[in-house]
């Protein structure tokens, strides 16, 4: 079986004990990006996780909300190790396209190690579904950085491969998505694909709205049929995960 690296994990907040179910599905991962979208979990993360983080999840990172990133968060992030990303959510934010340069400026000044852009599309609040536009802005902008669309465009999935292919720091992962959609049409696209960017493609459950196990039940499917072989699905779910936090030093 594969080891497998979790690259969208929230906690769930209806959780009686929190900390302890975040703890319990950790353990069946090797490795995770935990988002941190409200200040509610950033409070949860800093009270239960800040300190000892590095010791109990090595081969792991934090991707904040980038409106929460403030001076005193990032110096106890920095002094305790942790590896640090930033999260674009278009909908919770109200990210528009008049914000973009907003949105550049708060990113250089906190320097990420990556940045992961919320890229599926619910809602009536039309405006805000800039989730491409802005993903290609950031990505031409930020050359250097590594970019990670989180849940590949949904619906929107083949536009998002046919728009980004050329962007050579865009990665992606179907979190959501393939849990979602599984039953729609776009289960074809995704198995597409799949076929044409299993390098550039990450393992992701979104847990709680999924569970880790079903998500990588669907994965797996969804490789099989694209006719991948061991090595080409590992990338999914372990070596695509290590290179982009450069973790290969740690293993």
């Amino acid at each position: 079986m594969f080891k497998i690296f979790d690259s969208h994990i929230h906690f769930n907040m209806k959780e009686k004990d929190i900390v302890s179910d975040f703890k319990k599905q950790a353990e069946t991962l090797d490795g995770f990006i935990l988002i941190l979208n409200n200040q509610e979990e950033k409070k949860i993360f800093e009270k239960n996780f800040l300190k000892d983080f590095i010791y109990q999840f090595p081969l792991s990172a934090i991707a904040i909300n980038y409106e929460l990133a403030n001076y005193e968060f990032l110096e106890k992030i920095n002094n305790n190790g942790i590896t640090l990303g930033i999260k674009l959510h278009p909908r919770l934010s109200n990210i528009t396209r008049d914000k973009f340069t907003r949105v550049v400026n708060v990113i250089e000044q906190i320097d990420p190690e990556f940045i992961i852009i919320d890229c599926f599309y619910y809602g009536s609040s039309l405006e805000t579904h800039i989730n491409l536009d802005l993903s290609i802005y950031i990505a031409k902008y930020f050359k250097n950085n590594k970019i990670l669309l989180a849940h590949s465009g949904g619906h929107k999935i083949l536009e998002y491969m046919l728009y980004t292919r050329d962007l050579k720091n865009i990665y992606y992962d179907l979190s959501l998505t393939s849990n979602y959609l599984r039953y729609t049409s776009v289960r074809l696209d995704m198995i597409n694909f799949i076929k044409f960017n299993y390098s550039k493609i990450f393992f992701g459950s979104d847990y709680p709205d999924f569970s880790i196990e079903s998500a990588v039940d669907i994965y797996l499917d969804l490789t099989k049929e694209a006719k991948l072989n061991y090595d080409k699905i590992n990338l999914i779910f372990e070596q695509n995960f290590v290179s982009f936090l450069n973790l290969e030093g740690k293993l």
